[in-house]
């Protein structure tokens, strides 16, 4: 089934079609995946970006941490 068409632009840039970005609450901190199956068709995959509050407190630990010093390590890294 056909939804829209869009063209590929200079430098190979493209939009996503509105119908899609409805029907899969696409924006501007979706991350799009690009793959081709096992049968050489293209496939096209949507995630959330990972942002560091999404993973804060996840792991449990009884050693003594500083969350502000590790937040700081974070973003040296």
């Amino acid at each position: 089934m056909m939804i829209a068409n869009t063209k590929i632009y200079k430098n190979f840039q493209t939009s996503i079609p509105k119908e899609v970005r409805e029907a899969f609450d696409i924006n501007d901190d979706t991350i799009v995946e690009w793959g081709i199956t096992d049968d050489g068709q293209p496939e096209v995959n949507f995630r959330n970006k990972v942002k560091l509050d999404d993973i804060i407190g996840i792991v449990k630990t009884e050693e003594v941490t500083n969350s502000v010093e590790l937040k700081k390590e974070v973003y040296q890294i």
